[in-house]
């Protein structure tokens, strides 16, 4: 949970006396103590009071109740937590923002962005109202946080990686922390198409947020088999083929061979008539050739990037720290990585770009639109900060604002060199 706090790591020794089984027991029996300490914290109430559901008189309240309190009286003076706004009478949160007499239109006025002309074209036919999106696996099927923040603010939220059938995950550990980013090899969990669109389009209807669903597979068939079980699913205006997962068997295939991409980028065309994203991979040999390769069998834009290729050792165990050995690279880390690929692939094709790679700030969201990116992707910030998005979106308010812009859709490829006609 993006909230928890952190929580110093306790070593707790093996007693050779007992199985291993039996040490491992006792120790995630530790950890489950630890655990609801810290749930009835969050509830203001000692073990006692949460398990009788009766208050202490006289106990003090906590330091961390008390924050969460002053929290909520915060959200309570905007117009209260976006899940607990009404809707009104015959209308849905639509991503197009609350209409007149929506309780929530008098807290959307006082937002910094608001009057500021931040609107792209993130894909060709999908025009967004700012250029700031979450990216897929970090945000996970946008309902969780919108407990957390009014989502209705964002350009749209891509969902977590979405496969033909259930996929339960990869094996522990699945994260591992690096320097300025973190490693991770999730393995696509998530229920399924089928099962995604029926538990979640009509929630993704109701947040007021365009929805791009991320689309994964291991054949061509399975990336149309996605595609056909999602139509019609309530939100969605979009598809990003994520043809570079680096965390699953034969995941990077189709997105480092630019026939195999081009392949798949067909196929999808062929079953929606969305506007069709393709996911790039930095590991594959030529990232150019492979964005050229999509462009031409029509994907309507192209994401630069995904995670990169990387690994960690436990020198304890002298064995990879992650389950799979290698995994996803994201954060910080690599957005140095992303920004040249998005100054290269920008030049050589004529479709919008979104820039992913380690977006934190309106600073780093700026050097992806001056790269000639048209908007960009906010994701491993969420976890440390899910206000991240939405700070970048007011901050990009501003740098219109202060430099007297007329768009921020002015300073897109500003960076790039002058075209040869």
């Amino acid at each position: 949970m993006p909230w928890r706090r952190f929580r110093k790591k306790v070593e707790r020794p093996i007693d050779v006396s007992k199985s291993i089984e039996e040490s491992l027991e006792d120790a995630a029996d530790g950890e489950a103590d630890e655990d609801l300490v810290e749930l009835a914290e969050l509830d203001d109430a000692t073990i006692a009071e949460a398990a009788t559901g009766e208050p202490d008189e006289d106990r003090a309240p906590t330091e961390l109740g008390d924050r969460l309190r002053d929290a909520l009286a915060t959200e309570e003076q905007r117009g209260g937590l976006p899940s607990e706004w009404p809707l009104a009478r015959g209308t849905s949160r639509s991503h197009e923002g609350p209409s007149e007499g929506d309780p929530r239109a008098a807290t959307a006025a006082r937002y910094p962005e608001v009057g500021v002309d931040l609107e792209v074209e993130a894909a060709r036919g999908l025009r967004l109202k700012n250029p700031v999106m979450t990216a897929s696996g970090t945000f996970g099927q946008g309902v969780e946080y919108a407990e957390l923040i009014d989502v209705s603010r964002l350009g749209a939220i891509v969902n977590k990686g979405t496969t033909p059938a259930a996929r339960p995950g990869n094996p522990q550990y699945r994260i591992a922390e690096t320097p300025s980013g973190i490693l991770n090899s999730i393995g696509l969990e998530n229920p399924g198409a089928a099962e995604v669109a029926r538990k979640y389009g009509k929630a993704w209807a109701e947040l007021g947020v365009a929805v791009i669903v991320n689309v994964a597979g291991y054949s061509v068939d399975d990336y149309v088999y996605v595609v056909h079980e999602m139509t019609g699913t309530p939100g969605v205006v979009a598809y990003e083929i994520n043809v570079s997962c680096p965390n699953v068997k034969g995941g990077m295939l189709f997105g480092c061979d630019p026939d195999l991409a081009a392949e798949v980028t067909r196929a999808v065309k062929a079953e929606t008539d969305l506007p069709v994203i393709v996911k790039l991979t930095p590991n594959a040999p030529d990232v150019v050739a492979v964005a050229r390769a999509c462009e031409e069998a029509g994907a309507d834009a192209l994401t630069a990037i995904n995670t990169v290729l990387g690994m960690r050792i436990d020198t304890r165990r002298r064995r990879p720290i992650l389950g799979t050995g290698s995994g996803g690279l994201s954060g910080p880390a690599i957005r140095p990585i992303a920004l040249h690929i998005t100054y290269q692939v920008a030049q050589a094709v004529g479709i919008p770009i979104i820039g992913a790679g380690g977006v934190t700030n309106a600073q780093d969201a700026l050097e992806f639109l001056m790269a000639g990116a048209s908007s960009v992707q906010v994701g491993t910030a969420t976890f440390a900060d899910p206000l991240a998005p939405l700070k970048v979106i007011e901050g990009l308010a501003a740098y219109v604002k202060e430099h007297e812009l007329a768009s921020i859709r002015d300073v897109i490829g500003v960076a790039l060199p002058a075209r040869e006609d």
